[in-house]
């Protein structure tokens, strides 16, 4: 069985992962609203298409003539499993369905292309699996150009040598936008500079993707937590759902977006991570008050990062809750058969 901190590393590579997803979506934001001039540019806009489905693309541009819109759609992490990643690119098709409410004055564009960010340790079974899938009729827009595939990585800083930068890359296919395809054939890719990231990491905290559990309980307790703990000669401060989630909206600027307000952050999102918070022993909830909890000051006795201590906690719980399942089963008590076992994953379980 792995250890703990083989579990550790997954979960603070996960944080990572969906943390830099964060600030790749606003840096496409800022890439295009400053090179593109005259280009509408949109957080996670309302869209509605030909099926009268509501989408909401994470970033969505339409250029200055109102003719030619390019949807972004960011996955922080895409399965490893076949199946379950060819559902997901199939799930694409429904950005290429002609789509109305573009927030311009025409209600229609001539060319409506799509692009798939995803982390570059994802890219190359990507682009594998659209070219085994681009051959069947219900996926040839994998294949249509108008379709692309760009990846990100992050060059973390080197003391006295580098800074932190991420750069954007093409790996597939092409937009019909040629002023955005410049940007992206750029040797290089497209670069982001600190002095960028740094803005766009304390712009913003949530893309419209679920993000994995530590990730809300860190921001939890480093963001909204942390104000209680100047309170006084308290031991334990009373909050409600309904109060974190205002905390949340008022400190992580929404995008106003023509009619629609970008919200940042879901209520089952927080809900969630406050019961796992209670699971971990960090908080106590209020006996028949199930939307209050009491957060205890200080919070987390520790000198150690936060996410490294939340990450170690939910190792813990999660192999003892393996080896529980192991001595279940070990037994040899007669079990009814429901076919072939699958064992839960650790990002299940988080």
């Amino acid at each position: 069985m792995a250890s703990v901190h083989h579990y550790e590393d997954q979960c603070t590579r996960d944080y990572r992962k969906y943390a830099d997803t964060v600030a790749v979506s606003f840096a496409v934001y800022h890439t295009v609203t400053t090179r593109l001039k005259g280009a509408l540019v949109a957080i996670e806009h309302k869209l509605v298409n030909a099926e009268g489905h509501e989408l909401r693309p994470d970033v969505m541009v339409v250029s200055e003539d109102e003719r030619r819109a390019v949807l972004f759609e960011l996955k922080w992490s895409l399965p490893l499993k076949d199946d379950l990643l060819q559902k997901e690119l199939k799930e694409l098709k429904k950005y290429t369905s002609r789509c109305k409410n573009w927030g311009t004055k025409i209600d229609n564009v001539d060319c409506q292309d799509l692009v798939l960010i995803c982390h570059i340790d994802d890219a190359q079974r990507t682009v594998d699996m659209i070219n085994k899938l681009s051959g069947e009729e219900d996926c040839s827009f994998l294949n249509n150009d108008g379709f692309a595939v760009w990846s990100w990585t992050i060059t973390p800083p080197k003391s006295g040598e580098r800074q932190e930068e991420m750069r954007l890359f093409p790996v597939y296919g092409k937009t019909r936008n040629a002023e955005i395809q410049n940007l992206i054939q750029t040797p290089g890719g497209i670069l982001i500079p600190q002095s960028v990231l740094t803005y766009l990491r304390f712009s913003l905290t949530f893309v419209k993707e679920k993000p994995p559990i530590q990730y809300t309980m860190t921001v939890l307790i480093q963001y909204i937590f942390a104000p209680i703990q100047q309170i006084p000669e308290r031991k334990v401060c009373e909050v409600e759902l309904d109060w974190i989630y205002e905390q949340m909206k008022k400190l992580f600027v929404s995008w106003h977006e023509f009619d629609y307000p970008t919200l940042q952050v879901k209520r089952s999102w927080i809900r969630e991570a406050l019961e796992k918070l209670w699971e971990l022993k960090v908080i106590e909830k209020t006996v028949d008050k199930p939307d209050k909890w009491l957060v205890p000051i200080p919070t987390l006795k520790t000198r150690r990062p936060i996410l490294e201590v939340i990450c170690h906690k939910l190792s813990k719980q999660y192999l003892i809750e393996v080896k529980k399942r192991r001595r279940t089963i070990g037994k040899g008590k007669p079990i009814r058969s429901k076919g072939p076992r699958r064992e839960k994953l650790l990002t299940d379980y988080f």
